[in-house]
């Protein structure tokens, strides 16, 4: 099939979660695999978006946030507790005397390190006294009785968590690394500044606004009600590029209790696929078809569907994911109005070897 393409160079940093890291309450969390605001502003405007918005996909939640900030409905779906979890909190309303009372509390804490660790495995990314640091403020935030503060500052200890573990996120996993031991306390107290400082900068519809409704599900599987969205904008996994569970492993499990499971590099399980004789691509693209047959469900007539997608690099061929994309929405009953090339990623064998390059696209799709 033919498709109206468009290359929209100043959106190539606007798919990445770099111009996020700037912005306060978005840099709450980092999640490397996230887009930023100026995408989501970019959609809502260019495409005359209004009405309740969906994120199927919703990561860390920047398509709630500037929902929230414009006075829009907005839903959020994600199978991972984590996501879901900060998404929950970067959109929550807040009273900030609330949380300065609380905090103050925090701050006369004398951290007494935990010594019993149930994932042993966990000891090889800390230093045991950093590691129970980490479970005392963990047990004593799960004591707060009112819930909307607790988890603000646990997403505080989460981030923290990652600034003093013995590994950085780099591709698809965690990677061990040499660092000086680094007090958790100061860490976590100058976060818990920044983002109450956040909070006071902020307007109204930050403090008391819509909070969007966010739920921990399958995006295949789960049931929207039928013509209730009027827009979508999401980023699926991206095809063969990430393992959350090994790059968010320590997060899940310590605050999650999270083991293993099919949160893999497209959405459902790679083994049970393969045994049937698909190939990660043809399990992705089957995965992605049983999402937007639901969405499709879910959005009423003449809704804007946006998905952010980038192709998928392989040892003997690369794959172009936004046209197959456009491919089975048509197919579904969607209208593709047109596929925005946002930048182009370089693919490589063995590391070194370029054997070409991938798109990543918006495919602006309509019912």
């Amino acid at each position: 099939m033919r498709y109206n393409f468009r290359e929209e160079p100043s959106l190539e940093r606007a798919v990445t979660f770099i111009l996020n890291k700037s912005k306060p309450i978005y840099n709450w969390f980092y999640f490397k695999e996230g887009f930023s605001k100026e995408l989501v502003d970019y959609c809502i405007d260019r495409y005359d978006l209004h009405g309740t918005i969906l994120d199927p996909f919703c990561g860390s939640g920047t398509t709630l946030l500037v929902a929230k900030e414009r006075k829009m409905n907005a839903i959020g779906i994600d199978i991972s507790p984590l996501a879901c979890f900060v998404s929950k909190v970067k959109t929550r309303n807040y009273d900030i005397g609330e949380l300065k009372k609380e905090f103050e509390k925090i701050r006369q804490l004398k951290p007494t390190p935990k010594e019993e660790i149930r994932k042993k495995w966990l000891k090889e990314y800390f230093y045991g006294k950093t590691l129970g640091n980490i479970y005392f403020y963990k047990e004593k935030f799960e004591e707060l009785e009112n819930e909307v503060i607790k988890n603000f500052f646990m997403l505080a200890l989460i981030d923290s968590t990652d600034k003093v573990a013995n590994a950085i996120k780099q591709g698809a996993s965690l990677r061990k690394i040499k660092k000086p031991p680094i007090p958790i306390k100061s860490i976590l107290i100058n976060k818990i500044k920044r983002m109450i400082r956040d909070l006071e900068k902020s307007n109204e519809t930050i403090l008391d606004g819509i909070e969007p409704k966010i739920i921990n599900g399958d995006a295949r599987i789960i049931n929207i009600e039928e013509n209730s969205i009027d827009a979508v904008i999401t980023s699926p996994p991206y095809l063969n590029k990430i393992e959350y569970t090994k790059v968010y492993k320590i997060e899940l499990a310590i605050f999650f209790d999270h083991q293993e499971t099919s949160l893999r590099s497209f959405i459902g399980d790679e083994a049970k696929e393969i045994k049937e004789g698909r190939t990660i691509a043809e399990a992705y693209f089957k995965d992605m078809r049983m999402s937007l047959e639901k969405i499709y469900l879910g959005l009423r007539e003449g809704g804007k569907v946006i998905i952010d997608i980038a192709g998928g690099c392989f040892p003997d061929r690369n794959i172009q994911s936004d046209e197959i994309i456009a491919d089975i929405s048509q197919e579904i009953g969607f209208k593709c109005k047109e596929i925005v090339i946002a930048r182009e990623i370089n693919c490589h064998r063995e590391r070194t070897f370029r054997t070409g390059k991938v798109r990543e696209s918006l495919v602006v799709l309509e019912k």
